[in-house]
This record gives structure tokens, sequence and C-alpha cells, in this order.
């Protein structure tokens, strides 16, 4: 992995120092790169896999 910034990293980064333990949301092209630095840096988080982006904020409102 090469070490530049980029945004997808910078958010996993952001959520990370924010302390989020769950990540709720589905794979998609347009979502790759977010993915891709889930899978590429140490994070802690947990993704909860969903099939649509109604259930994931569903989802996330009653974990809330």
């Amino acid at each position: 992995m090469d070490n530049k910034l980029n945004v997808a990293s910078s958010m996993v980064r952001m959520l990370q120092a924010h302390e989020v333990k769950h990540i709720f949301g589905l794979c998609g092209d347009t979502s790759l790169p977010f993915y891709d630095a889930l899978h590429n840096l140490d994070h802690g988080m947990e993704h909860i896999l969903t099939r649509d982006e109604r259930s994931a904020s569903y989802m996330a409102d009653a974990y809330a």
C-alpha cells in the first residue's frame, strides 16, 4: 500500500478519532475506496452490511 493520504483513509481516521465502533452501510461502486481503506487500515470498527441505504439508516438510528 502506498503512503499517500486520501479522502477515504482520512474518513476512516476521522471516524476512529471520534471513537466510532460500528458502521452501517452497503458496499457499492461509489463507496469502494472507503471500503478499501477500512480493509487496509487498523481501525477497530465493526461494519454491519445492509441491503440498502434505508436499512442502514434505520439500523444506525436504532443503535444510537
